[in-house]
């Protein structure tokens, strides 16, 4: 493109194609199966009831959607409960894309963000630094990765428009507990607003775990970015929402283009609030396969992060590439963490049992090559 047709206010991000297709990994690498651990997916898929409503919409996509989502909003209240309303509610195409909405709606050239990694950096700046907005990072604490709201506090400045809290933190796994939450909200002031990116809450069982949307109700700067690719298994839908006062979910709602939410999506959003039951079978299930994995890296002495996500972040004596480049000869798809300055962290994703039961196979064959 020439560079007089480009926007000067932009820098792009370079495209690149993150996932292997299973074909090409058997052809460059021999495998006979791919297990794909990387990318925090629900195995059991969508609800019965989802896969019906998609049917039964199917027949009828030469015509155009509902223009407004109010039908999901109003779904996603009667899930959600605690009075909320369909005013306090607005959805994107993914919960990327309602962060996107929200640096959108907030960030001018200039304005800061401030984001505690390591954490889900990468798409936080891909929504951020486009806009000509300019990251601060405030780390979480070494080896705990604890959330400092102190240290988040001093680094405020004039030109601070939104913190982004991922919670649980993507990649760790880890909380920010309700004190460290209610330190954070106390100390804001107006012209900042808090971003809880809460897309793994639905595996959380901690007590301590922040209720942010009680903030929200009590019309505080808050948005609550939620999902249906993890607990509700539809990450192929791409949809998510935002939880805001009325204010604040109402002005980011103003900037959907019309018809923003396809058909499909609608009727399976819809679909899976009606099928709770589906989404606590799944949740039941994940939670199982993560103490199991668990459990197996304590007999194998592998570190790793108690998580409350259904995905594990861990660290052997291997260099995470060089385990991860092993493990994908095997045909095992992980994360590796070298992006976030994590030289041996690798993050994993629960699947089922016999996936998981392979992929510890395979795990402890390389160390025990290592040991030898």
């Amino acid at each position: 493109m020439s560079k007089s047709l480009r926007n000067p206010h932009i820098e792009p991000f370079t495209r690149v194609d993150r996932r292997i297709a299973p074909d090409d990994i058997r052809q460059l690498q021999g495998v006979d199966r791919v297990y794909q651990m990387a990318n925090n997916e629900n195995p059991l898929g969508p609800s019965p009831g989802v896969i019906e409503a998609i049917r039964a919409t199917a027949p009828t996509l030469s015509y155009y959607p509902q223009f407004s989502d109010v039908a999901l909003r109003q779904a996603i209240c009667g899930v959600l409960g605690r009075g909320l309303e369909p005013e306090h509610i607005f959805t994107g195409c993914s919960g990327f894309e309602a962060l996107e909405l929200i640096a959108r709606a907030f960030l001018s050239p200039g304005d800061e963000v401030i984001l505690s990694p390591p954490t889900f950096s990468g798409a936080y700046r891909k929504v951020i630094e486009p806009l000509g907005a300019r990251v601060i990072d405030v780390p979480l604490a070494p080896e705990s990765f604890r959330y400092r709201p102190d240290a988040v506090l001093r680094a405020v400045s004039e030109s601070t428009r939104l913190i982004m809290l991922c919670n649980p933190n993507n990649p760790t796994g880890t909380i920010t507990p309700a004190d460290a939450m209610a330190e954070l909200m106390r100390g804001l002031p107006d012209h900042v607003i808090l971003v809880a990116d809460e897309v793994y809450h639905h595996f959380v069982d901690a007590p301590d775990f922040p209720d942010s949307i009680q903030f929200a109700l009590d019309d505080k700067n808050i948005i609550i970015v939620h999902s249906f690719s993890k607990a509700y298994g539809l990450a192929g839908m791409r949809l998510g929402y935002g939880i805001a006062k009325p204010a604040i979910a109402n002005y980011i709602a103003g900037l959907h283009r019309g018809f923003h939410q396809n058909k499909l999506a609608l009727a399976a959003g819809i679909a899976a609030c009606q099928d709770q039951a589906h989404v606590r079978r799944c949740v039941d299930f994940l939670r199982g396969e993560v103490a199991w994995l668990c459990r197996q890296f304590d007999r194998l002495d592998v570190k790793y992060w108690k998580p409350a996500t259904n995905f594990i972040m861990f660290e052997t004596r291997l260099g995470a590439e060089d385990l991860n480049q092993q493990l994908l000869e095997r045909g095992f798809l992980l994360r590796a963490q070298t992006r976030n300055n994590m030289p041996y962290g690798l993050r994993v994703s629960a699947s089922t049992r016999e996936d998981n039961q392979a992929f510890i196979r395979a795990l402890e064959e390389i160390l025990s090559a290592v040991a030898t």
